[in-house]
């Protein structure tokens, strides 16, 4: 897992460096948050590992590459991905394993309800 980890944390700092448009600023909050955890694991042990997935959410959710103006499509597209990943990952534990629910809810949850918040928010402001 921290291999994973690992590799996800240099893809998001590959993208803060090397990315055009919103890119950088969701690979710099992964970079970000991957580099948080792995400050922590020596002092909280590899429980901190299981910080990093809802953070990496939270950032994807709430920071989408692209522009609502400029690219309403791919926006709303970005967001209804995000959510498809949780329901389908929601599924698989609810499913294969009835307690990993709340493994579920915990992890994947934040990242769920922040692009479900977006995408709601962006829905109402178009109504207007």
């Amino acid at each position: 897992m921290l291999g994973i980890i690992v590799a996800i944390g240099a893809v998001g700092f590959i993208l803060a460096v090397a990315g055009q448009g919103g890119w950088p600023k969701l690979g710099g909050a992964v970079a970000g948050s991957v580099l948080v955890t792995l400050l922590l694991v020596p002092v909280v042990s590899t429980v901190a590992l299981f910080l990093a997935v809802p953070a990496i959410g939270m950032a994807m959710g709430l920071l989408p590459p692209f522009d609502c103006e400029t690219a309403p499509r791919a926006y709303v597209g970005w967001l209804v991905s995000v959510l498809l990943v949780a329901a389908g990952l929601g599924l698989r534990f609810a499913v294969q394993d009835p307690d990993g629910a709340l493994v579920f809810v915990i992890l994947f949850g934040p990242g769920a309800c922040a692009a479900a918040g977006r995408l709601l928010y962006y829905v109402s402001c178009r109504d207007e």
